[in-house]
């Protein structure tokens, strides 16, 4: 009975282990601001007030500038220190959010 309910739960678990539950994409806008370590690049969310730390392969934003983002949760270290993590998708430079200059993000 044991190596049937083995045998059962080894074949309804996905390849390589991972659970059915994929990453929420998260979709957000604010200002770019320097992070408190170099090189990061922190957003607060002006509709939830979350601070995002993104992590963008391609072309990067500028700190000073508004922004539209789509992410996925990062997966593995993160070494801005502050923020939720997050792997940008894509995001687009928004002109009607008015930023002020930046000071880096508080923790």
């Amino acid at each position: 009975m044991n190596a049937f309910v083995l045998a059962l739960a080894l074949a309804l678990t996905p390849a390589g282990g991972q659970g059915l539950v994929k990453p929420t994409p998260v979709r957000a806008q604010g200002c770019v601001q320097a992070g408190v370590e170099a090189r990061c690049l922190m957003v607060k969310d002006l509709r939830s007030g979350i601070l995002y730390s993104l992590f963008v392969k391609d072309a990067q934003p500028k700190v000073g500038e508004g922004i539209d983002f789509a992410g996925a949760p990062h997966d593995g270290p993160a070494y801005c220190m502050q923020g939720v993590a997050l792997d940008v998708i894509r995001w687009a430079r928004n002109d009607a959010i008015q930023c002020t200059p930046s000071k880096p993000a508080k923790p």
